[in-house]
């Protein structure tokens, strides 16, 4: 036997030993373990990851390590272990069988090779089943060879691994009599390193001078044949960028004779097969043997798919441990994930950081950042490297094909760099293809992926910028930008830019340009998701001591009460040291438990503010526990001192009226939660003419306040001033109201959210409520129900079934009054909460049937 072959039965008998079917590197120091203790001989975990193919193997084995593996299983020596086993092997035996026992070795080595180099365990890499019955027919039928091909990171190496475990290696393989040889580029290093030239190999390992004579060995010997050689080729794209390696190949394809039975398979990276391809049109012979396949496409050149949904998600419940759905996926990550080879990159990230989940948006950009950082900020000569790779970004345009640039525009930078840009082709960053839509056919460069593309145009604008970004930064990015997805992934990494280095406040820009509303909704959910991010990490800038007024002042801003938004308060709300900051995220929490309608969580948070009550006194025109405790008794059916709040609000009514005038600008945080805070308690205590006057007091301060575009507070107040103006039978002013809010709100420019979209619904609802539109209130209640519904507002739910059934009493729909008054019933009793009185919003004479509804339900 060869010294190959008697280390693979060296390998097997180590793992059957070791209680192991299959072997990964982390069982390497176990079985280092293991070995000291049966002989009392120390062989390294090193070692024993080269001798399984997990490290690379320079050097032959040591006779120690040979001689405490073989007693390790048993033996006295390697000699022994090697005489027990040529034992084994019957004295004649078949030419076929010899190569195949020789091939197996080979095989089995780059088998562990290509397995070890997937990036994740091979168990979790998909199948990719579908390409089974086409390399099925490709061997049997008439054809010699066949390509694999696909861009860096798209899963071919693991394709073709999968391909060999199916067919030939497995326990249930289809075609166990054939030989299969698979050649990597570790094999061909070996060779090389052995100063032998690949005929020299073939024919010291074989037998055979080349292929060709192999071929005609057993057409002539036919009898001698028990199956099909089928030669696979991987790993090779280096090689065949050298001329001489490149001849070599061309050569040994012309050189095959046409028979049934040799099959050859070669991986090959796209821009490799651009240069094989004409060798292969320019032959009769080899155009007519080569096996196209099913899922060739001529114009990337590529017959390896993108993974597709069924095929992330099996890898990621490998992965993760447990069935993943496509709900349990950002939507972002799963059109990322559908290249293999950022599921490779997310399992290294998930080891090193557990703190970002597949949910979060921020961790595709996390992805990029942590491979870009591995493969060029930290790696050797990097700073040529990001040079060319700036240079490529500059000069890119978009064609019909996506993001590329003609290699003739970046050849001078490509020239003063030549190893360092084959270097970021053969690391997979950029790649080169043809264009054969052009009356010549030209090549041009592109970045493997635009988010990589999209990371060095942001690079560029920080320094652009120096580093420093403010307005004019964002005015940039609206202004250059004109592609949405483009300018929402600069905006996302200046997002987190800026939040990393703690400049919380120059994010106020996105809200007040006039971004789209649909990106400043995407930017205030992201900017949550950083923000809890940062705040997870033991080191960061944006800290719990660091954490100030101007991220408060966004928080407010942007009310969106969204699940995520929910959640970011309470983190950051539970973990800030600054008391004034923390103060004010508990008032923002009150604001969400009375929409949510959660005694519980109002209660708790009423506990953390009381013990600053002294301190809200000096903060707030008016104290917002005072407030927030009359909303807490309603809740919870206590009866409140009214009279003294609504004399502390009258109070702060004329000193916001004798004001001077002042710009929005200068509206404060503080105040912003308070007037809130002032208007609901006054329209929940039905104080219609106070609400009113306190809003026109604010008008008197504020003048132009009706005109902020950037907070959602002038829509909130502009809603709560139609709905007073219900109240007083003001219909023409509230009907002046809702086509100003119409118009504004069908502005781009206008920041809205989900909230104030439920809210103009109520509002619009109740006005023809009130104004006996009876079917449009209908239509108005049943949006405004999908939107609530969808988003959780609670009490909005309560709001609007509540005049749903108003409007349905004036219809006499007795049956579907009963009917919603059952969902209604059954939603408090679902959801365990009470109809608060805020939650009325209809006119005077539903009170009745309201004090009824809510009486039936307390008796429940």
């Amino acid at each position: 036997m060869k010294t190959n072959e008697l280390l693979i039965e060296l390998r097997k008998f180590v793992l059957i030993k070791s209680g192991l079917r299959n072997i990964d590197p982390g069982h390497c120091k176990i079985i280092s373990e293991y070995v000291f203790q049966e002989t009392k001989n120390y062989v390294s975990e090193t070692t024993i990851k080269r001798f399984f193919g997990f490290a690379n193997t320079l050097h032959k084995f040591s006779l120690f390590t040979l001689n405490s593996l073989s007693q390790y299983i048993g033996y006295s020596n390697w000699e022994s272990f090697c005489l027990d086993k040529e034992g084994d092997i019957a004295d004649v035996q078949s030419v076929w069988q010899d190569l195949k026992l020789k091939t197996h070795a080979i095989t089995e080595i780059s088998l562990i090779a290509k397995k070890n180099n997937s990036g994740v365990p091979f168990n979790t890499t998909a199948s990719r089943s579908f390409f089974f019955p086409d390399f099925d027919y490709f061997l049997k039928n008439n054809y010699q060879f066949t390509t694999i091909s696909a861009q860096p990171g798209h899963g071919k190496s693991i394709l073709i691994a999968h391909i060999v475990e199916h067919f030939f290696h497995s326990e249930n393989a289809l075609y166990k009599n054939d030989i299969v040889l698979l050649v990597n580029s570790a094999s061909i290093n070996a060779i090389i390193q052995n100063g032998l030239s690949l005929k020299d190999w073939f024919l010291k390992e074989f037998k055979f001078g080349n292929v060709s004579e192999l071929i005609s060995y057993f057409k002539k010997n036919p009898d001698k044949r028990e199956g099909r050689f089928v030669l696979i080729l991987d790993g090779i794209d280096e090689y065949l960028l050298k001329s001489s390696y490149f001849k070599v190949f061309t050569d040994f394809l012309y050189g095959i004779e046409e028979n049934n039975f040799f099959k050859v398979a070669i991986g090959l990276r796209s821009n490799t097969w651009v240069n094989l391809q004409p060798v292969i049109t320019g032959s009769a012979f080899l155009t007519k043997t080569w096996y196209e396949g099913l899922f060739y496409d001529s114009e990337i050149l590529s017959n390896v798919p993108f993974l597709n949904t069924d095929e992330i998600l099996h890898s990621l419940s490998q992965i993760e441990g447990k069935i993943m759905t496509k709900n349990d996926i950002n939507p972002s990550l799963l059109e990322q994930f559908k290249t293999p080879f950022w599921l490779q990159v997310y399992y290294k990230i998930k080891h090193e950081n557990e703190l970002l989940d597949l949910k979060n948006p921020l961790l595709r950009y996390e992805l990029i950042h942590y491979f870009l950082e591995k493969k060029i900020f930290l790696a050797k000569n990097s700073t040529e490297k990001i040079f060319i790779l700036k240079k490529i970004s500059d000069a890119i345009s978009e064609g019909n094909k996506g993001l590329r640039v003609a290699k003739e525009k970046i050849l001078s930078y490509a020239t003063i760099y030549p190893e360092i840009y084959q270097e970021l082709i053969l690391s997979g960053i950029i790649v080169e293809e043809k264009r054969f839509t052009t009356a010549i056919p030209t090549e041009i460069v592109r970045f493997l992926n635009n988010d990589i593309y999209t990371y060095f145009i942001f690079i560029q604008l920080t320094e652009k910028f120096d580093y420093k970004p403010d307005k004019s930064f964002f005015e940039y990015i609206h202004k250059t930008y004109t592609n949405t997805l483009l300018r929402e992934h600069i905006l996302n990494w200046t997002i987190r830019f800026c939040i990393n280095r703690n400049e919380v406040e120059v994010l106020k820009n996105i809200l007040k340009l006039p971004f789209s509303n649909e990106e400043k909704n995407k930017s205030f959910d992201f900017i949550c998701y950083v923000a809890k991010y940062e705040l997870s990490k033991p080191t960061s800038n944006f800290n719990k001591q660091t954490i100030g007024s101007e991220f408060i002042d966004i928080m407010a801003m942007g009310r969106t009460m969204s699940t995520l938004y929910k959640e970011t308060i309470k983190t950051i709300s539970d973990k800030v040291l600054n008391e004034d900051a923390q103060i004010m995220l508990h008032i923002i929490e009150c604001n969400i438990n009375l929409i949510d309608i959660d005694k519980g969580a109002l209660m708790n948070t009423m506990h953390l503010l009381k013990r600053n009550y002294k301190r809200l006194n000096e903060l707030f025109p008016i104290n917002p526990y005072d407030l927030i405790l009359y909303f807490y008794n309603n809740l919870v059916g206590k009866p409140s001192e009214s009279k003294t709040l609504e004399q502390k609000i009258i109070k702060l009514c004329h000193v916001i009226d004798k004001s001077p005038a002042q710009r929005n600008e200068d509206l404060t945080t503080a105040e912003l939660l308070t007037f809130r805070l002032v208007l609901i308690t006054l329209f929940s205590q039905k104080n219609y003419a106070e609400s009113h006057r306190f809003t026109m007091a604010i008008l008197s301060k504020y003048p132009n306040i009706f005109y902020i575009r950037h907070s959602v507070f002038s829509p909130f107040l502009l809603i709560h001033l139609g709905q007073t103006y219900l109240k007083l039978n003001y219909f023409k002013k509230a009907q002046r109201i809702i086509q100003f809010l119409d118009k504004i709100i069908s502005s781009e420019y206008t920041y809205f959210t989900n909230f104030i979209i439920t809210s103009f619904s109520v509002f619009k609802a109740n006005f023809y409520n009130y104004t006996h539109n009876y079917d449009q209130a209908l239509i108005e209640v049943n949006n405004g129900l999908k939107v609530a519904s969808a988003h959780d507002f609670k009490m909005f739910e309560v709001a609007l079934l509540l005049i749903k059934i108003d409007a349905l009493k004036h219809t006499d729909a007795n049956e579907e009054v009963s009917n919603v008054i059952k969902e209604l019933l059954h939603f408090l009793s679902v959801n365990k909460i009470a109809m608060p009185d805020y939650a009325n919003l209809n006119g005077g004479e539903f009170d009745h049937t309201f004090k009824i509804l809510k009486s039936y339900r307390k008796h429940q």
